[in-house]
């Protein structure tokens, strides 16, 4: 079965030009349907309604009543609703559609509505599924020149970032991930990848990110040119309920001012955590300021000097814990005892797991209801190579994003 998509068209005109051009190949016993629904159609083709030169066709706002008249199994439903339908007298898709939506739910369940709908003529399938959205890029090149200055580097990605951005702001969306990417003199390219702890829109949070990053590679050329594409987008933040809500208004003047704040002082560390011994990580710790500590001094002959650690500290992950866990929708494959993750999709987008380690099992609480748990915790790498902790809560059958490491 091939499906075509008419709207804007002469459907009847495009319906006999492609029956025409399926004969033209040697398929003789074809047929055709327009109609404004696909279940309409499709019972028109399957059941050999005669049209004009192979073309019948259902008259605009007449679907319901066509497929009233076609028996139920024309829908085929499934094998368990067989004898619910034939116990109720269903015969024909017309006395399904005849009753009302809570009857049907109650007595056939959520494939009963299902088919209901399609009895109805009330299609809601997508015979063509929408072009995704394309994410926010911006690029810039030069030819007279190449460079190797990071401020000047720094200044052009710049505006980059604030073609993706505003994109990004006006379909109040922000960015996990943005990819940048460096084309060099000596024809090869360098990416770099930068994250932040949960998606933004804040050019100044980037801009910070793209400093660390200019101050820490070394490219093997010159660059003669730019490239910045949002590579993980997500929706912003819902309402929190606190300073920094990124469902209020000042969301974005907040934002900034953190910004600000750590352009001015440096990262330092304002807060610190405060653990008991709950065996769940997001039950035991409570965060707690803390003033920055003043930099340690030396002395040596007489002269005062910063001290200095005799070697950098090596890169490590940091966990980044959301706030509450997120609910997440998983698809799992059987392991030994247990099921294991093989993709989710979190806010729309689906990520396929490359591997997962686990489960790590944590449960108490059988004695006091209000703190009772079990969960099965995963941690996963992405195909984007993204490290992410979830986990299963085992009472709810429900799964969760806990954090991630970047």
């Amino acid at each position: 079965m091939l499906w075509a998509d008419g709207h804007g068209l002469d459907a009847r005109a495009l319906a006999r030009k492609t029956l025409q051009l399926i004969r033209d190949r040697g398929t003789t016993d074809a047929r055709a349907a327009v109609a404004g629904t696909p279940v309409a159609a499709e019972l028109a083709v399957v059941f050999g309604v005669v049209g004009e030169r192979g073309v019948a066709v259902v008259a605009p706002g007449t679907d319901r009543a066509f497929t009233a008249l076609f028996p139920i199994e024309a829908l085929d439903p499934a094998p368990r609703l067989a004898p619910l339908l034939a116990a109720l007298g269903i015969t024909t898709c017309g006395d399904l559609a005849a009753l009302s939506h809570e009857s049907v739910e109650v007595r056939l369940g959520a494939e009963g509505v299902a088919l209901w709908r399609l009895a109805r003529a009330d299609d809601r399938r997508l015979i063509f599924s929408p072009a995704p959205r394309e994410l926010p890029h911006a690029s810039l090149d030069w030819t007279d020149y190449a460079l190797k200055d990071p401020e000047r580097l720094l200044f052009s990605i710049n505006a980059l970032l604030t073609r993706v951005c505003g994109a990004l702001m006006a379909d109040g969306r922000g960015a996990h991930e943005l990819t940048l990417t460096f084309s060099l003199t000596d024809r090869g390219t360098h990416l770099e990848l930068l994250r932040a702890s949960r998606p933004t829109a804040n050019q100044r949070t980037w801009v910070r990110l793209v400093r660390a990053v200019l101050e820490r590679i070394r490219l093997p050329a010159a660059v003669t040119g730019v490239a910045l594409h949002a590579s993980r987008v997500a929706a912003r933040d819902a309402q929190q309920g606190d300073l920094f809500d990124r469902g209020f208004t000042t969301t974005g003047a907040a934002e900034d001012a953190v910004a600000r704040i750590i352009e001015d002082q440096g990262e330092h560390a304002v807060v610190a955590p405060d653990n008991s011994a709950h065996p769940l990580l997001d039950e035991r710790t409570t965060w707690t300021p803390r003033s920055p500590r003043s930099p340690q001094a030396a002395h040596t002959g007489g002269e005062v000097r910063e001290a200095r650690p005799a070697c950098a500290a090596p890169a490590a992950l940091t966990l980044q814990l959301s706030p509450v866990p997120r609910a997440i929708t998983v698809e799992t494959a059987p392991r030994r005892d247990h099921m294991m993750p093989v993709r989710y999709r979190d806010g729309g987008e689906w990520h396929d797991i490359a591997q997962a380690a686990g489960p790590d099992r944590v449960s108490g609480g059988a004695w006091d209801p209000d703190h009772l748990h079990a969960r099965e915790y995963f941690r996963c790498v992405t195909r984007e190579g993204v490290l992410v902790w979830l986990f299963r809560d085992a009472n709810a059958g429900a799964w969760y994003l806990h954090g991630w490491w970047d």
